[in-house]
């Protein structure tokens, strides 16, 4: 078959009133902290990622986004979850399909806070991961994705808001 010569799309419709994204997330773990994404101001964290591109599958989407995000080649990914969530205000309620892959943290990522590489509003931090609790990390779900051993996948069904 050949290759494509179709520009990818990012994975977001609007749907009705919902927006509909499909979108990949990176679980990487440090000892007893997670990495996290934060903008100023916001009030809470996430997980690097982002939208899965059109006839682009998730293990690949995880790949490209950790290395747009901190620039370096991804370690070895493994499948944790797949969490359903729904989310939003009345007025503007998302439909996710989000995949949660783990990663160790590589020695070469900083122990100290960073810019996100393609994007220097968002900063990447090491969160303890008894913080949060504390601290909102979305979707509220990560903390049953951090312990899934090795084989197994969670389903998550996760409505917030």
């Amino acid at each position: 078959m050949q290759p494509s010569n179709r520009r990818p799309f990012d994975i977001r419709l609007p749907l009705g009133d919902v927006k509909f994204s499909v979108r990949v997330a990176v679980l990487c773990t440090r000892g007893d902290r997670l990495l996290t994404n934060t903008e100023p101001g916001i009030g809470f964290h996430y997980l690097p990622g982002g939208a899965v591109t059109t006839d682009e599958d998730s293990a690949t989407a995880a790949a490209r986004e950790w290395t747009e995000e901190t620039g370096l080649p991804p370690g070895p990914l493994r499948l944790v979850g797949v969490v359903e969530s729904f989310f939003g205000p009345a007025n503007h309620r998302q439909h996710e399909i989000g995949f949660y892959y783990h990663t160790p943290a590589p020695a070469e990522l900083p122990d100290n806070p960073f810019t996100v590489q393609d994007n220097p509003g968002v900063t990447c931090h090491w969160l303890p991961m008894n913080d949060t609790e504390s601290t909102p990390v979305y979707p509220l779900v990560i903390r049953d994705l951090l312990d899934v051993p090795p084989g197994e996948i969670r389903h998550i069904v996760n409505r917030e808001g």
